[in-house]
Formats: structure tokens, sequence, C-alpha cells
């Protein structure tokens, strides 16, 4: 494919594409969006601001190559402050970057998505009419690759847990022992918003975490069928 052009942090306002940029346009800004994709392993890597000074690395796996090209879209605010990049990829629009005015309104746009993403998960989670007997969430984070997502754990699934480990009750909390499908939100989505903050990312991550089970815990469980013993679980995996 065609070299990527930069994404320039400044710009004049509107809604850019990348036919829109050239090599030129990077003078624009003393900042800029560096894309570079792998054709052969659909790999989109871009280096984004963060705050004044620093920098950080992203990566997108399973990029396809007409998507990016023909859906990338910049967006500029009427001061030429560069809002947001986002593609539509398999279908899906993806946050490429984010722009915070402040740590505030970084706070805010956090919070709000986190409640979005939770309410998400929670209407998938009411579409379950077995009785339950748990509901995990599990989450993860290394810094760059981050993970959120609820599992159900059926009364049937854990009778048959019972069945095959008679003597181990640790297994019936354990969300890796229950053949449900994960229900999630939009990770690629959290994991650009919590980078493109300027706090440290893990910190951020798990800020989030909190809001969404405890959101999940509050607008879910009530809608279930659950059996007596019903556990709510949230835990970190490895």
């Amino acid at each position: 494919m065609p070299d990527l052009p930069n994404i320039p942090c400044s710009y004049k306002e509107g809604v850019y594409g990348v036919s829109d940029f050239d090599e030129n346009t990077d003078a624009a800004g003393d900042y800029a969006l560096s894309l570079d994709y792998d054709t052969q392993y659909q790999i989109l890597s871009y280096v984004i601001p963060v705050g004044k000074d620093e920098t950080r690395e992203m990566t997108l796996y399973s990029v396809p190559e007409d998507d990016l090209l023909q859906t990338l879209r910049a967006v500029y605010d009427k001061d030429g402050t560069l809002q947001s990049v986002t593609a539509t990829l398999n279908g899906h629009e993806t946050l490429l970057y984010i722009h915070y005015e402040n740590a505030e309104h970084a706070r805010h746009e956090i919070q709000k998505f986190a409640i979005q993403n939770a309410d998400a998960i929670t209407e998938q989670i009411k579409q379950c009419t077995d009785l339950v007997a748990r509901l995990f969430i599990e989450y993860y984070s290394d810094g760059d690759c981050m993970d959120y997502h609820a599992k159900i754990g059926t009364a049937a699934q854990m009778e048959a847990l019972k069945q095959k480990y008679p003597r181990d009750n640790d297994v019936l909390d354990n969300a890796g022992d229950y053949p449900s499908d994960n229900i999630e939100g939009d990770n690629e989505r959290l994991i650009t918003m919590v980078r493109c903050a300027e706090d440290y990312p893990t910190e951020t991550f798990l800020y989030m975490v909190d809001l969404m089970s405890k959101h999940i815990e509050e607008h879910a469980l009530a809608a279930l069928n659950k059996t007596e013993d019903f556990k709510y679980i949230c835990a970190e995996y490895d």
C-alpha cells in the first residue's frame, strides 16, 4: 500500500481522510500521528502525543488495508486542534486517537465511556434466561494490552463441575472452568481512551474497571434468575 501520511495535531477545521493529507501536511503542527502499516500482517502502528511532552506507541492488529484507506477520518475543531481519529474496521468504528483538553476533561470522557461500556455489557447479560450461579468480571492490563469482560456461569454448568471435580470447591469460583462465551463491550476503544490520557495507563484502567464493575453489579444482577448460592466475582487474570 502507499505510505500513510502523518496526521498533524494542528490543521484546518474540518474532517479529513487519508487522501486529504500529503507529505507536507505535517508542517502545520508541532506534533503528528505517524502511521505505519504492515501489509503482510495487517498491523497498524502509530505514535500518539500525550499531554505536552510524552508520546505513546499504539498497535492495532487485523486491520484491513482497504478499510483503513477508505474510512480513516481525522476531525479538527474550529481552533484547528485534532480532536479524534477513527476508522471503520471490519464494520466497527474504531477509535485510534482522542484529544483531552485537560485532566478534568479526560476524567469526564473516561467516566462517560465506562458507563456506556458497562451498559452494553449489562444488556447482553440480561439476555440470559438460564438459572445463574456465577457472574464473573475478568480484567487484565499490562499497560499496552487491556481486556475487560463478563462471563456467566449457569447452575447446570456448575453442577457439571461439581460432578467432574467433587473434591475441589475452588473450581466453582474459577471463570476459566465455565464454557460460556466472554461478554465484551468495546475493548479497543477502552484501550485508546486510557492510553491517550496523561495518567499512568494501568491506574486509569483500574479506575474504569471499578466504575464498570459497580455499574454492572447495580444494573445487571437484579435481572438475573439466580441460585441461592449465587456469587458476583470480579478478578484480575494473568
